[in-house]
């Protein structure tokens, strides 16, 4: 706190009173008496600070990108320099402060034109964007949970090893996208709901984004979770069919799998995980019923 002070101060913000607003993940801290939030990247700094930097900058870039788009982003802080700054070793951005607001939640229509809407401003972000990144974290869990004694984990692990080899067969196919556009990315303001946190951007496959909004919904709130159904009457072939149930399929393996080893590890709800294992393998044939009947290969 007292290191984010100094900076504020040496930036020429006075009297600035730190209070933190989130710790999980980022450490996230509003600069109170200005409309500017620190989000300081404690966990991938500590992991790698030089990638930690290369990431926050790349986010920075495309939040501006996209704002010049007209796509509803959070954006960086206009009042001092956006960074990155290094706070001690670990790496800090700053962004515009967002106070609480109530807003309706998107419709089905409305959250999937959200999400269209962002893939459409990332197609042409012309940064050098890392080739699967979000997944080769889900990589490094299904490797650490490799010689897991519980039999759904496994079972899990023998997809994943499936969606892998698929996801890496023809690379030329992916396209920029958010990362993790999950409904927790998308916030409401005044202005309407805004897109945030592009720590993760990476050439995924089609449908990615969209299946990491609609993902979870449907695997707590089952295959007749309205976003979800209204996903799906939107799609009228086969071949983008299966393209969405792959990039679902692999979403909810890479968020399971995951969730799982980072709770395994200490760090995270075991039994938010332990519910996603419950429920991921029965929704992962779902997936694959809806599918055969509607004329995918799957």
């Amino acid at each position: 706190m007292s290191e984010v002070r100094l900076l504020a101060e040496k930036a020429g913000l006075n009297k600035v009173t730190p209070i933190e607003l989130s710790s999980a993940g980022n450490l996230i801290i509003h600069l109170d008496l200005y409309p500017i939030v620190a989000r300081i990247a404690t966990v991938i700094s500590k992991e790698d600070a030089d990638h930690a930097y290369q990431i926050l900058d790349r986010e920075l870039r495309a939040a501006r990108h996209l704002h010049s788009k007209g796509i509803p982003v959070l954006l960086p802080s206009d009042h001092i320099d956006a960074g990155p700054y290094d706070i001690g070793g670990t790496w800090a951005t700053f962004w515009k402060y967002v106070p609480p607001t109530q807003l309706k939640p998107p419709s089905p229509s409305e959250a999937v034109e959200l999400v269209n809407t962002l893939s459409r401003g990332l197609k042409d972000f012309s940064d050098e964007i890392p080739l699967l990144g979000v997944w080769e974290r889900a990589c490094q869990s299904a490797k650490r949970l490799m010689k897991h004694p519980d039999q759904r984990i496994q079972a899990l692990l023998n997809v994943f090893v499936k969606v892998d080899r698929q996801m890496r067969f023809d690379t030329s196919l992916l396209i920029p996208c958010h990362g993790d556009a999950h409904t927790r990315n998308l916030l409401p303001s005044t202005e309407g709901w805004i897109w945030a946190d592009f720590e993760d951007l990476s050439l995924m496959p089609v449908y990615w984004d969209l299946a990491s909004f609609v993902g979870n919904l449907a695997l707590y709130n089952g295959v007749q979770e309205p976003t979800f159904r209204y996903v799906l009457s939107q799609i009228n072939n086969g071949t983008d069919l299966e393209a969405f149930g792959f990039a679902i399929t692999a979403r909810i393996l890479m968020s399971t799998l995951g969730n799982l080893d980072f709770a395994l590890a200490g760090n995270g709800d075991l039994a938010f995980a332990c519910k996603q294992l419950e429920l991921a393998d029965d929704f992962i044939h779902q997936i694959d019923l809806i599918i055969q009947r509607n004329g995918g290969v799957h």
